[in-house]
């Protein structure tokens, strides 16, 4: 077992689970693990429960030689790296049609039949294209308070990042930038500040400070990020904007 990979998929699944939005209802199991900053079998036991984040760690484990929990994995799926090219799209594509749940065969069909060879089993493109899917995502003709429903869900599932402004005993002030709607569009919108929070009793949160980068899900900080996964977290997010966009286009 990879003990790094184990926890780094942990901190960023924790949250959503904490919320009771994925995962089983088992919070305490993964809160003592971050804190003592043990994995475990247990640990591992929870985490394989999630019914999409474990299944995707399954599909770039397999496709390009890694253990599932290889930090490289994990890393992938949220954050981004370059295990994400090297997961074919036809086992993307048969896996997103048989293996995860929630897709509609027909959403699949038309992610796949659009974006052809550009599709990414990264955490941010499924959080968006399945997003763009819904019967929400019908462009302009939302309503402004449903676009800023949809926005603000989009933004706050998707894991983004921040710069750290303040330190407080349990809240972080960072400086950050969030995705809007616009014209049925995804786009980064204005920079802005806002508050999240964090546990100094997780590894590295005992030592974070102002200046730091670190990623972001459900408005917890998870990690701090390396100047390396920050590029690649910018990168992917602003690949996983475009192709939904071309999703969002108008049928012919």
């Amino acid at each position: 077992m990879k003990e790094g990979g184990v926890l780094f998929h942990a901190k960023h699944a924790f949250m959503p689970n904490s919320l009771g939005y994925c995962g089983p209802d088992d919070r305490g199991t993964i809160l003592h693990h971050l804190e003592t900053g043990k994995g475990g079998e247990e640990l591992v036991s929870t985490l394989k429960e999630f019914e999409a984040a474990y299944p995707f760690l399954r599909l770039i484990a397999r496709t390009t030689g890694r253990e599932v929990f290889d930090y490289s994995v994990p890393e992938a799926y949220w954050i981004g790296n370059g295990l994400l090219e090297r997961v074919p799209v036809p086992d993307f594509y048969r896996f997103s049609h048989r293996e995860l749940k929630g897709r509609k065969p027909a959403e699949v069909r038309r992610v796949f039949k659009e974006l052809g060879g550009r599709a990414v089993p990264h955490h941010s493109f499924h959080v968006m294209t399945t997003y763009a899917s819904s019967s929400l995502a019908d462009g302009p003709s939302v309503s402004n308070t449903a676009s800023d429903r949809i926005a603000q869900l989009i933004d706050d599932c998707r894991i983004s990042w921040g710069r750290v402004l303040e330190v407080r005993p349990k809240t972080l002030r960072v400086g950050y930038t969030p995705v809007k709607l616009d014209g049925g569009k995804l786009a980064m919108g204005k920079p802005a500040t806002k508050t999240v929070n964090y546990n100094r009793e997780v590894t590295p949160f005992g030592r974070v400070k102002a200046g730091d980068a670190v990623s972001l899900h459900w408005g917890y900080a998870c990690e701090v990020l390396t100047p390396g996964q920050l590029r690649n977290l910018k990168r992917y997010t602003s690949l996983d904007m475009e192709l939904t966009n071309g999703l969002l286009e108008p049928r012919t």
